[in-house]
């Protein structure tokens, strides 16, 4: 009986613990599950089933700082913010805007990137403006600025709005013929022309829209979490990582 009470114990001390070991130390580190999405390139996608991009490599680095370790949860990005409202999620990462409106409900870090929207149509489309949108189809992801500016210009064209859940899908539908524009982040856009290359079907049009800066988002009452992770990312922007991680996935050259 107490060699069995021995085994049970042991049993017990093994589970619950939402820390992992530390590879280095033995030590122990704390998991974060952080939510993203995996089809929003360069900021987060697959490759050969592993998921990588700008955003992934960045909260990676940042948790290393931390002493954090990252457990990724996959969704849709209009489940995201629900997700952190509902603790489903420690933070999520997935080129999300710092607005009054999240902020009510969510903690943000500090900035990490500066963003802007661009109107997308194809190369062969009449389109050359704003001016332009007169009666015309607009298509924009449900849950991002892009749909707020979309219903902004609907309003303003007399247009119609598509709310759809994806890139791919977004740019289906004008390749497809059943809308006339996309409105999309311009780091996303700028970065699936050049991917394409030649193959491209896309151009952008007029200037760019200013929008929100990016931040991670972090569920509410968690601000030793957002203190971590601001710290991490200030030490990741000193050392010069940050600059190296950006220049990846950003670089003009």
């Amino acid at each position: 009986m107490i060699a069995l009470a021995g085994i049970i114990a042991l049993a017990l001390a093994g589970c619950g613990s939402e820390e992992v070991d530390s590879e280095s130390s033995g030590e122990t580190k704390e998991e974060i599950t952080v939510a993203v999405v995996q089809d929003y390139p360069p900021f987060e996608y697959k490759v050969d089933e592993e998921l990588t991009g700008f955003d992934v490599e960045l909260v990676e680095a940042v948790a290393e700082k931390a002493d954090l370790s990252v457990n990724w949860k996959i969704m849709k990005f209009d489940g995201i913010i629900p997700a952190l409202q509902a603790n489903q999620v420690d933070a999520a990462v997935s080129a999300i805007g710092i607005r009054e409106d999240r902020l009510e409900v969510v903690n943000f870090s500090d900035p990490y990137f500066e963003s802007g929207l661009s109107l997308i149509a194809l190369k062969d489309s009449e389109i050359e403006g704003e001016a332009d949108l007169e009666g015309k189809t607009i298509v924009a992801k449900q849950g991002t600025s892009s749909l707020k500016l979309a219903n902004e210009l609907a309003e303003k064209y007399n247009g119609e709005v598509t709310k759809l859940q994806d890139d791919a899908t977004m740019y289906m539908e004008l390749e497809n013929g059943n809308a006339d524009v996309v409105i999309n982040d311009y780091p996303s856009v700028a970065y699936k022309i050049n991917q394409d290359g030649e193959d491209s079907q896309l151009r952008i049009v007029g200037d760019m829209y200013p929008s929100e800066d990016y931040g991670i988002a972090i569920s509410k009452g968690s601000e030793g979490l957002v203190e971590k992770l601001n710290t991490g990312l200030g030490e990741l922007k000193d050392s010069g990582e940050f600059d190296e991680i950006y220049s990846k996935y950003f670089s003009e050259e």
